[in-house]
This record gives C-alpha cells, sequence and structure tokens, in this order.
C-alpha cells in the first residue's frame, strides 16, 4: 500500500506540474532544485507468509533523493528512495531489510511519463542468529500520459526466494 500511495503522491505530482509547465515563459532559464530527505518508518502487526503465526514489528529509515530541472518544455524529475530497517518477529528472530526505489518523471506539455523500479529484499535470522532466507522482490511500472490519456505498463513482479522459506 505505501508503494501505491508514493506513486499517487508522484502522479498528483507530476499532474500539477505538467499545468505548470504550460505556463513557463519560453525564455525561463533552467530551475534545478535538488534535495534529499530522511524520514522514519514504523509498521506493526506484520505477518510473515514463510512462517504462519508470527507477528513483526518494523522499524527504519527512508531517504529520498532527487533533483528536478524545469525549462520552457517541461520538467524532468529524477531519484531514489531507499528504505533500510528491521523488522522484530515475534518468535525472536528478525529481518534486515531494504527497498530501493528509482523514480523518473519527465513531463512534457503534450506528453508525461513516469517510470518506477522497485526492489525489495529481506534477510531473515532466527533468534540465535542463524541464516534461514533471504526474498527479493522486483518491479518495474511506467504510466504514460498523452492529451490526457493514461496508458500503464507494469512488468509482473518476480520473487526470489534464497533459504528455507
Amino acid at each position: 500500500m505505501k508503494k501505491i500511495a508514493f506513486l499517487f503522491a508522484v502522479l498528483v505530482l507530476v499532474s500539477v506540474a505538467a499545468m505548470t509547465a504550460s505556463v513557463v515563459p519560453a525564455s525561463a532559464a533552467a530551475m534545478v532544485v535538488r534535495g534529499t530527505t530522511e524520514s522514519p518508518i514504523a509498521d506493526t502487526g506484520l505477518t510473515d507468509d514463510c512462517r504462519p503465526g508470527i507477528t513483526g514489528d518494523l522499524s527504519g529509515t527512508e531517504v529520498v533523493d532527487f533533483q528536478s530541472v524545469e525549462t520552457a518544455e517541461g520538467f524532468h524529475i529524477v531519484g531514489t528512495t531507499t528504505d533500510t530497517g528491521r523488522i522484530d518477529w515475534s518468535d525472536g528472530s528478525s529481518t534486515i531489510i531494504e527497498s530501493v526505489d528509482h523514480f523518473s518523471a519527465n513531463v512534457g506539455l503534450q506528453t508525461t511519463v513516469f517510470t518506477l523500479a522497485h526492489e525489495d529484499s529481506g534477510d531473515t535470522y532466527s533468534a540465535s542468529g542463524a541464516f534461514l532466507y533471504r526474498l527479493t522482490f522486483h518491479s518495474v511500472e511506467r504510466v504514460t500520459v498523452t492529451g490526457g490519456i493514461p496508458h500503464a505498463e507494469f512488468e509482473r513482479g518476480q520473487v526470489h526466494v534464497f533459504g528455507n522459506c
């Protein structure tokens, strides 16, 4: 759900940028904005599909690095969102997680393209510290809007498992 909310927020940003791109004077110089934000992340009551019956609490950090370039022709936004953290499970085990999203948006006068490449990974360890398994998930999403008509492409997510899940 977090990734869907993120995608929706970026699409709203892209839509607003597309509306304002048409009012930028043709003689305006390129405006470049760079930024980094860092925020805590947390979630409770998580479940583990590999080990039914346990629950977990997540704590971690999200870092978003981005650059936006605005010209008379539109906007180009690129960035990376990196989440790192740990899930502590009710049986004493833990999972070290990382999630990386590479995003870009090209917002022109007639066409807007948003791309998101996503990867999740988690290494799970027993309460005594022994490695149990590693899960990774990859996906790519692209949304193109031309003349107000959206077209979405989703690469089927790929799950990889190493170990005893």
